[in-house]
């Protein structure tokens, strides 16, 4: 991924996480997704199957903070973004988050 010509992420085989926070969300939440996605069993074995984990495959993660993923759009034409959590608190859970993947893969 380049920001002005400089690459700030890269993946190789593995996933792109969006990661919306909302509000109410916990540390144990943090710790509970990052498990499910690092034991999911996504990738492809030799016969075509979905049998290997991230952590099977020694995989990367790209983790994306997207707090409009939280979007409601039922209303009018402007989204309302009630449900994500204050910036502050996100960036925070955000960075946790990274951090217990970082620690895996």
């Amino acid at each position: 991924m380049l920001v002005d010509g400089v690459e700030v992420g890269r993946i190789g085989e593995g996933l792109n996480v969006l990661l919306g926070i909302g509000k109410g969300d916990t540390k144990e939440d943090a710790e509970k997704l990052c498990n499910k996605i690092l034991n999911l069993r996504i990738f492809e074995d030799e016969k075509g199957k979905f049998q290997h984990s991230l952590l099977d495959i020694k995989g990367s993660a790209l983790i994306i903070s997207q707090f409009t993923l939280y979007a409601n759009t039922k209303k009018g034409r402007r989204p309302s973004f009630e449900l994500a959590e204050e910036p502050k608190k996100a960036e925070e859970l955000y960075l946790y988050f990274v951090e217990l993947m970082s620690k895996q893969v």
